[in-house]
C-alpha cells in the first residue's frame, strides 16, 4: 500500500504539474508574459499574487474605465507593491473630441503615473464605445494625448492601438499617415474568433515589425466553454495551445502574450 499511494502521490503530480503547463506554461518566444484580473482587482479590489504566480506574469494589465467607480487605482499600488510591472489601459468614450480625451487622460494619468510601467491609449476603441470609431479618427485622438503621456508619465511604455482581435483594418487605416509620433509598442487582442484574432497575429506583427515596432498580444484566452458570443471559436486546452505554438513560431516580432481572465468563457 505505501508503494501504491506513492505511486499515486507521483502519478498525480505529473498530471498536475501537465496540466499547469498547459494552462499557465511560459511563453517560448514572446519575451514578456502578461496577465489581467479585472474581476479580482478592479471591480473586487483584491490580491492577484496567487492569480499572478499561478500565470508566471511580471506584468499586470488593469483596463481603467471612464465611468463608474472603480479600484484600479488601489489595485495598481498593490501590484506596484507586490514587485508586478503595472500595464494601464485607459478606456475613453469615443463620442469625446480629441481634446476633451487629452484632459480626460490628464487628470486621470496623473494619479496612476507613479505605477504605470506602460499605458495605452484607449481600448478596444475600434468597437464602438459610445460613437463609432474610425482608425483616423483613433489617430486624431493618439497626436492629441500621446504628448500629455510624454509629460505626465515620460518612464511609461506608449502603447498604440489595444485593439479587438478585428482591428487589424482599423490598425492600418490609424497608420496612412505613417508612423505615429512617440508610438513604442503596437497591442492587439488575439482570441480565437473566426475571422482575425490569433489567425492574424503573424501577419499584424509582420506589419508592425515594418514601422519598427513590436507585437504585443495584450488579451487572450481560451474560449473553454459554450459562449453566446458567436464570433468566438470554442477550443479544448490542447487546441488553444497549438494555435498559440503556432503564433508563436510565426510570429519573431511578438514581444509578449497574455491571459484574460473571462468567466464566462472558462477562467483559471
Amino acid at each position: 500500500m505505501p508503494s501504491l499511494a506513492r505511486n499515486l502521490r507521483v502519478w498525480c503530480g505529473v498530471v498536475a504539474a501537465a496540466a499547469a503547463l498547459m494552462v499557465f506554461g511560459a511563453p517560448a518566444r514572446a519575451m514578456i508574459m502578461q496577465a489581467d484580473d479585472q474581476a479580482t482587482c478592479v471591480s473586487g479590489g483584491g490580491n492577484v499574487r496567487a492569480f499572478m504566480h499561478a500565470h508566471r506574469a511580471s506584468v499586470l494589465r488593469i483596463v481603467v474605465p471612464y465611468d463608474g467607480p472603480s479600484n484600479a487605482l488601489a489595485c495598481a499600488s498593490k501590484a506596484t507593491a507586490d514587485g508586478y510591472r503595472v500595464y494601464l489601459s485607459i478606456q475613453y468614450d469615443n463620442a469625446w473630441r480629441p481634446r476633451r480625451v487629452a484632459a480626460y487622460f490628464r487628470a486621470t494619468l496623473a494619479a496612476f503615473a507613479p505605477y504605470a510601467w506602460a499605458v495605452s491609449i484607449g481600448n478596444e476603441q475600434d468597437l464602438v464605445q459610445g460613437a463609432p470609431a474610425t482608425g483616423t479618427k483613433y489617430r486624431a485622438i493618439w497626436n492629441a494625448v500621446e504628448p500629455v503621456l510624454a509629460h505626465v508619465a515620460p518612464r511609461a511604455i506608449r502603447v498604440y492601438g489595444e485593439t479587438s482581435p478585428f482591428g487589424f483594418p482599423f490598425l492600418q487605416d490609424s497608420f496612412r499617415a505613417g508612423r505615429p509620433r512617440g508610438a513604442q509598442v503596437i497591442a492587439f487582442h488575439c482570441y480565437d474568433v473566426r475571422d482575425g484574432g490569433i489567425s492574424v497575429v503573424p501577419e499584424v506583427a509582420a506589419w508592425a515589425s515594418e514601422h519598427h515596432l513590436p507585437l504585443w498580444c495584450s488579451e487572450m484566452s481560451a474560449a473553454l466553454r459554450r459562449s453566446p458570443h458567436l464570433w468566438l471559436n470554442r477550443d479544448s486546452l490542447s487546441q488553444w495551445n497549438e494555435l498559440v505554438a503556432r503564433m508563436e513560431a510565426h510570429s519573431p516580432d511578438l514581444k509578449m502574450v497574455s491571459y484574460y481572465r473571462w468567466p464566462q468563457i472558462g477562467a483559471f
